[in-house]
């Protein structure tokens, strides 16, 4: 039983309300939920958003689509996590963010597999970096156990707030990270900038009415290819350059917690 999370919130410094900023009446959110029914590995898709206010919103989408819903803290999005798959008995949890709508089934299909065959506590296509995968298509898997134990032991500002890092790096879990042959990491369709929303936009128009939900992610890769200008504005940006702030909290937590 493999159940998607997926983590969204409506506040975003750098392009607030992303997850439901529309185009053509879709919306990275809807996207998303939309691919994630085409798997038949998953049985059950939950929300996990915040008590806030401007969530109010996202409370509103699920209800419309019916999609099961839990809210917790904004800040600590482990607890988040931990909360959302406690209350729905989630076993096996795959780790999805509203940022990412053009997640690729056949990978996510093939993560599930490698979990379950090689009866490990994580698995990943991107982490721990570096990653040949796209920008935009990380998907990471673990069981409910795992979680637990992460939710217990991780202290660390970053580790509160990514959900994933101390599991990543630690020595308890047995992992392992599914690759490409190819290296695709140079590009990139998450949405975090005002730029991402125009490709965002663009895929749309590429891969009108249902295909959007269906799309594979060499399909996107090869349309990014032939369409350059698109990313132009991409030069410049560093994969999960938004870690940082999460870095800079961590020092000032060691700081003061000298044991850690």
């Amino acid at each position: 039983m493999f159940h998607a999370i997926i983590q969204v919130r409506m506040g975003s410094s750098r392009l607030p309300g992303k997850a439901l900023k529309s185009y053509m009446e879709l919306s990275p959110l809807k996207i998303l939920y939309k691919r994630l029914k085409k798997s038949q590995k998953i049985s059950k898709i939950i929300i996990a958003t915040t008590t806030l206010k401007k969530d109010l919103k996202i409370i509103k989408f699920c209800k419309k689509f019916k999609v099961p819903y839990f809210r917790g803290s904004a800040e600590d999005v482990l607890s988040r996590y931990y909360y959302t798959a406690k209350k729905f008995k989630s076993k096996n949890i795959i780790r999805l963010t509203a940022d990412n709508p053009f997640v690729d089934i056949k990978t996510l299909n093939k993560l599930v597999n490698l979990k379950i065959k090689g009866k490990y506590n994580y698995v990943s296509n991107a982490y721990p970096l570096p990653t040949n995968y796209p920008d935009g298509s990380e998907i990471e898997i673990f069981d409910f156990r795992t979680l637990e134990k992460t939710f217990f032991l991780a202290m660390l500002p970053s580790e509160r707030e990514h959900v994933t890092f101390f599991m990543v790096k630690s020595k308890f879990f047995k992992k392992n990270k599914l690759n490409l042959k190819n290296n695709l990491s140079k590009f990139r369709y998450t949405i975090d900038v005002a730029g991402d929303f125009k490709v965002f936009s663009s895929l749309i128009d590429a891969f009108p009415g249902k295909r959007i939900f269906t799309v594979s992610m060499n399909e996107i890769v090869n349309y990014l290819k032939k369409n350059k200008e698109i990313t132009k504005y991409q030069k410049k940006i560093k994969r999960n350059f938004g870690w940082k702030s999460s870095f800079k909290k961590d020092k000032i937590f060691k700081k003061f917690n000298k044991y850690i």
